[in-house]
């Protein structure tokens, strides 16, 4: 195979073929070593299988596929004073300060923000069973060098842990999926409690968060990937154990080539009017 081939691959392509077959017959075909495949994923951003996910497959247990997330950009740096053409008093150029600098990189962030909101759509789901996944070992996606962003989390640890409440229906809406099968997880993410968000509100002013979670089409169902306050999670389950969850209602992008972005949901016992 021609040399960096590997590097021409497209996000799609390259998510498509780490969950197709194990990340060492991957990078065999492209006669690099399984670390500057993992590498390059984790700089496309691609999620991928964790450690024991095909021995599980293998044995013909259930292993949800996690979804190819839109690709987080890194924020615009804050750049120091520049001159502006248009002249100011005097016929001095006008210099622009950091602190308008930083405004108007606030402006255009949360514009972006707000229009994803506008066009979402609404999802609802009819729950008929419930149950917790439970999994820990190591984590391929660990790298300390990667930068402060909204998918920070997935690779600041070594180890990964995973107590995921697995919800699962029918779809009731839009009409285009009803009655397509669902699978919604609920993942724990600390950094998502609420004491720690306010104290890292700052790190959200020039980069909003894109979602909370994700869909992802699979063979016989939906996946939704959903991420959920560790300080909340003790709630729903115990909501799920006394069968309170019956229906779940989620906002988000319209479904493109199976998948899609998830920016809120709720649980609900009655369905919404």
């Amino acid at each position: 195979m021609p040399e960096k081939d590997h590097l021409r691959l497209t996000r799609e392509e390259l998510y498509n073929l780490v969950w197709a077959k194990p990340m060492t017959q991957v990078a065999q075909e492209f006669e690099i070593s399984d670390r500057a495949m993992a590498k390059l994923c984790a700089k496309r951003q691609v999620p991928v299988p964790s450690r024991g996910y095909w021995a599980r497959k293998k044995a013909g247990q259930s292993v949800p596929q996690l979804p190819l997330l839109a690709f987080a950009a890194k924020p615009a740096k804050v750049s120091k004073v520049r001159v502006e053409p248009a002249e100011g008093p005097a016929g001095k150029p006008k210099a622009r300060s950091m602190f308008e600098e930083r405004n108007r990189t606030i402006k255009t962030a949360l514009k972006g923000f707000r229009n994803a909101l506008s066009e979402a759509i609404d999802y609802t789901v009819r729950i008929e069973e419930w149950n917790c996944d439970y999994s820990f070992g190591l984590n391929s996606s660990y790298d300390p060098l990667h930068r402060d962003d909204g998918l920070s989390f997935l690779h600041e640890s070594p180890f990964y842990e995973y107590r995921d409440l697995v919800l699962r229906g029918v779809f009731l809406a839009p009409a285009n999926l009803r009655d397509r099968k669902c699978e919604a997880r609920l993942v724990r993410r600390a950094h998502l409690d609420r004491k720690a968000i306010e104290q890292d509100l700052h790190h959200y002013e020039e980069s909003p968060p894109k979602c909370i979670g994700g869909f992802s089409k699979q063979s016989d169902f939906i996946l939704g990937i959903l991420a959920i306050p560790e300080d909340a999670f003790a709630l729903a389950h115990q909501n799920a154990a006394f069968q309170k969850i019956k229906f779940i209602t989620l906002r988000g992008e319209r479904l493109r080539y199976g998948r899609g972005d998830i920016y809120s949901y709720s649980l609900q016992e009655k369905q919404d009017e």
